[in-house]
């Protein structure tokens, strides 16, 4: 692969890429460069990475904040949401499957449980103990 001499605003988006991913080699491929380059830029750059890391987390905690400020709305979509699927379940008509309605029950509970897991990262309680692993344990057709 030819040296290719990057701009600040390209070793700035590797940085943040990788306080996203914390990952080399995926924010290498993201953004087409090697590993090594990846892990170069990130060491030489201490201060940058730190900041990034801190909008980062302030973003996070903004938008935690907002959550929790809504909460009671989203208890009330919730709410309707499985009355409605309930409903549909009783009647289901030629629009709607069970698969349909599957997805839908699927993605409010991993929302509940991706919240619940912020929640816990945020405050510092997170571990290997409190988290929820899903295990795909269905035979594949």
């Amino acid at each position: 692969m030819p040296r290719i001499k990057l701009t600040d605003k390209q070793k700035k988006k590797i940085i943040a890429d990788y306080t996203i991913n914390q990952n080399y080699s995926e924010t290498a491929r993201m953004n087409n460069v090697t590993d090594t380059t990846v892990r170069k830029i990130v060491k030489e750059n201490p201060d940058s990475l730190k900041k990034i890391e801190e909008k980062n987390n302030k973003n996070m905690e903004d938008i935690l904040t907002y959550m929790d400020s809504i909460a009671e709305d989203q208890k009330e979509i919730i709410k309707l949401s499985l009355s409605a699927l309930k409903k549909k379940l009783k009647n289901p008509d030629a629009f709607t499957t069970v698969k349909d309605i599957a997805t839908v029950y699927g993605v409010i509970f991993d929302k509940a449980l991706k919240s619940r897991e912020l929640k816990l990262k945020n405050n510092g309680e997170f571990n290997a103990n409190n988290r929820v692993v899903i295990i795909n344990d269905l035979p594949k057709e």
